[in-house]
């Protein structure tokens, strides 16, 4: 749970920068929720919220908010029913993109917005890194861990879990659609991404870093400040870049 309030301080650090993109007390669609965490906090900003996401999520039990399930196809609004679409980290995942971004376009009312927030170059490199560090730190650890095993494990079962986690530290893996990761480092490049908006009929309205710097690893997590990580993302680079973009 320690990552996941991390990961949650993570998400209002975003819509403490984005909030002032959406239009006042306008209809949002958040995309691939998670949690409902974000979702939560624009309605209690007096946003009219729908959020959907996959019922296979990784979070659906920890949703604090109500969080409709989506088949992966069709989203269930109706056609011109909202005012923004929004996602977090969430596009890098979609299998059909095109067909996703049809579907935003559906939904969206004439000169709605989508607003997107996506992994950088950055992260993609730093995760590579931190991983690497991650399954040094796992190897030291290892006569400990399975000596004295956490609970619920027994020691052939830590073993095994420390291996692995040993050997995807040192494995390029793809976090998105890619089974590896290498290509990843031009995928997650603002000038790849907006390419694929323009590709399938959005205009680039503007995007920028979020200016916070992070890892798809939690070495640190809430013990190193945010402030600190805003200070990195000057040296290291932006972790998350904001896309707002329009139907052409």
């Amino acid at each position: 749970m320690s990552d996941l309030n991390y990961l949650n301080r993570l998400r209002v650090l975003e819509m403490e920068q984005l909030i002032s993109l959406l239009p006042s007390g306008g209809s949002v669609l958040e995309f691939g929720a998670g949690t409902g965490q974000q979702a939560r906090i624009l309605a209690d900003r007096g946003f009219d919220v729908v959020a959907v996401d996959m019922a296979s999520s990784t979070y659906a039990s920890h949703r604090s908010f109500p969080v409709q399930d989506y088949d992966g196809r069709r989203i269930p609004l109706n056609d011109q029913s909202v005012d923004v679409v929004f996602s977090s980290n969430v596009l890098e995942h979609v299998e059909d993109l095109s067909a996703t971004l049809a579907e935003f376009r559906r939904v969206l009312r004439p000169g709605g917005t989508g607003i997107h927030v996506m992994p950088t170059t950055a992260w993609r490199f730093w995760t590579f890194i931190t991983a690497i560090t991650d399954a040094a730190i796992t190897a030291a650890r290892l006569p400990v861990n399975v000596a004295s095993p956490p609970e619920g494990l027994t020691r052939t079962r830590a073993f095994t879990v420390n291996v692995r986690r040993m050997v995807r530290g040192l494995t390029p893996s793809g976090h998105g659609t890619s089974p590896e990761g290498i290509s990843e480092l031009w995928t997650f490049s603002a000038r790849a991404w907006r390419r694929k908006f323009e590709k399938n009929g959005y205009k680039v309205i503007t995007h920028k870093p979020m200016g916070i710097f992070y890892s798809g690893n939690v070495l640190l997590g809430l013990r190193l400040p945010f402030a600190s990580r805003s200070k990195l993302s000057r040296i290291f680079g932006s972790s998350m870049r904001i896309y707002v973009v329009q139907p052409i």
